[in-house]
This record gives structure tokens, sequence and C-alpha cells, in this order.
């Protein structure tokens, strides 16, 4: 299955490219299938690649300190996921599992890299659209923990969601 170019601009993190950097980057990506409740990606591991779902659907789970692995979140078609590890090398945060058949193509970071070589802005598009997707990210997790301290019942755990708030700002000095 190939990406057609308007799928891949329809998608927030490809927006604003041009139609020659878009075909540039459906001619990188590689297209994987995978059988319902097959690990994608593996928490701890480094694989420098943004995966892109083009069909079904995916959990993803992080392990905890009790036996069994929280679900974060659930993805479908046209989520993106392995964004933290394709900017920075840092190992996978949390596991991509699939729910049922899925069908998803990933983008290498080797393959982004020579994109910035030949086409530094649309690297740039691409990299600011991550931060997009991530900010978001963090706004949803800032009003979930916010709506978590109004509860009548956070009187005990105010404190500790408070501290959790100030550590994910900690080091954003200049």
């Amino acid at each position: 299955m190939n990406i057609l170019l308007n799928d891949l601009m329809s998608l927030q993190i490809f927006q604003g490219l041009e139609n020659e950097e878009a075909g540039m980057i459906c001619e990188a990506l590689k297209t994987s299938h995978f059988n319902a409740d097959q690990t994608i990606l593996n928490e701890g591991e480094c694989i420098q690649s943004l995966w892109i779902i083009l069909r079904g659907e995916c959990v993803v789970s992080r392990s905890c300190s009790s036996a069994d692995p929280q679900i974060l979140a659930r993805l479908k078609a046209g989520d993106v996921f392995g964004e933290m590890s394709f900017v920075r090398t840092a190992p996978h945060s949390a596991s991509i599992k699939s729910i049922g058949d899925v069908t998803a193509c990933c983008y290498r970071r080797e393959d982004f890299l020579e994109l910035l070589k030949v086409r530094p802005e649309a690297a740039w598009r691409v990299t600011s659209n991550i931060a997009a997707v991530l900010a978001e990210r963090l706004q949803r997790m800032d009003t979930w923990v916010c709506e978590l301290v109004d509860r009548p019942n956070a009187v005990e755990h105010r404190d500790e969601w408070q501290n959790f708030r100030s550590a994910v700002y900690t080091n954003w000095a200049f």
C-alpha cells in the first residue's frame, strides 16, 4: 500500500509541505502490516522513526509499578507515534500494540536527516508540526491535571499533582 501525496499532506505532521517535498517523504516511507495484538514498538527501545497509522487502531501503554502496563491512549488511522524518539535520541517512553490488523508506515530519522540536507525548509515544517502535536498533548495533560486537582477528594493529592506539573516544566531555561 503506497501512501498518496494527498493523504500525506492531509496529516497534521506534514501540513505546509510543497508537493515535491511531500513526494520526497512518500518515497522514503516504509509500509508495514501488523496482526492483531502485535507489538510495534517496545518501551525502552530506541528506534528513531516516525510512525503513521494508515489503517486500524493501536494502544499506547507504559509500564508502571503495578504488574500490568497502563493504557495511556488509543490511536487510529491518521495518528502518529514515535515522535519523541524521532526528534531526540532516547528510548521509547511507551509501547505501541495493534488492537486489530494495522497498516502503518514509518519515516526513518536517517531519511529525515537527508531531507534536512536538501530541503531544510521542509524539515523545519515537519519539526514544527511535530512540536505542535507534542504541545497539544501537553495541553491535554495540563487540562487533565487541573481536572484532577479540582475534584472534591483531590486535597490529599494536590501537592503530588502540583509537583508533577512543576517537574514537567523544569529545565526549560534558555
